[in-house]
């Protein structure tokens, strides 16, 4: 069975011409940072291609750009060869230099362990330390999950889901907010294209005739101007060791 990591490995060349919504949620987190003096020891992790990363430049100080993906790391040290790219998983961090910064776009929401890897990040962070994320929740997809359930690429949660979860590791919220975006595409086959086209393949089966009666009623139900629309919903935070 394919890996999340390894399906966002394959489709890295892809990622950035379809990664529409994740690239709109990048520029919105960056807006928390940007009134702040962008300074100090900085981790990022699950960074892909550098859709964060390249918005908080120039940076005052160390800034790690990190991904599991080998050829996401290629592309983002092309893009953005200002700060230091390497290969990590989120999963596993390493033990380093304490962080001012730990930030991460589009990443926790696919962590089989949450908890552990928030746990860990509290240990990265320096006294005074802030971390800063934007987190795909439900009501992402719900048009697909509506027509056909088994497209949906994550079971969501919702926020009340990961403001617990960071509670429970000693990380406290200062500000969070949820954040709304809605992209149109030609057809519900196209939007299915793209949705493989960055990775976010769902591991389901589902036969031809089925796949087809889905997509004409996902563009019969979901029709707006120029296409069918999908719906992005995330929710962000910004807060500090408990």
């Amino acid at each position: 069975m394919t890996s999340i990591i390894e399906n966002f490995d394959s489709a890295a060349k892809s990622y950035d011409a379809h990664a529409t919504a994740q690239a709109a949620l990048a520029t919105e987190l960056a807006k928390w940072i940007m009134p702040i003096e962008r300074k100090g020891v900085a981790l990022e992790f699950g960074a892909g291609t550098g859709l964060l990363t390249r918005q908080l430049q120039p940076w005052k100080g160390s800034y790690s750009a990190t991904d599991a993906a080998p050829q996401m790391v290629e592309i983002g040290r092309l893009l953005c060869p200002a700060v230091n790219w390497k290969v990590l998983d989120a999963n596993t961090p390493q033990p380093q230099e304490p962080a001012n910064w730990l930030l991460a776009c589009n990443l926790l929401q696919w962590l089989e362990n949450p908890h552990a890897v928030l746990q860990a990040w509290r240990k990265l962070l320096a006294p005074g330390g802030q971390f800063l994320v934007a987190i795909q929740i439900r009501g992402t997809l719900e048009e697909l999950s509506t027509i056909l359930p088994e497209a949906s690429p994550l079971q969501w949660r919702e926020p009340e889901d990961w403001k617990n979860l960071f509670e429970q590791a000693g990380l406290s919220l200062i500000h969070d907010q949820t954040w709304e975006h809605v992209s149109v595409h030609p057809s519900a086959r196209e939007l299915l294209r793209g949705i493989h086209a960055m990775g976010l393949a769902p591991r389901y089966s589902v036969s031809p005739g089925r796949l087809r009666t889905a997509l004409q009623e996902y563009d019969r139900k979901f029709a707006v101007k120029g296409g069918v629309r999908a719906t992005w919903r995330a929710w962000l935070g910004r807060g500090q060791a408990g």
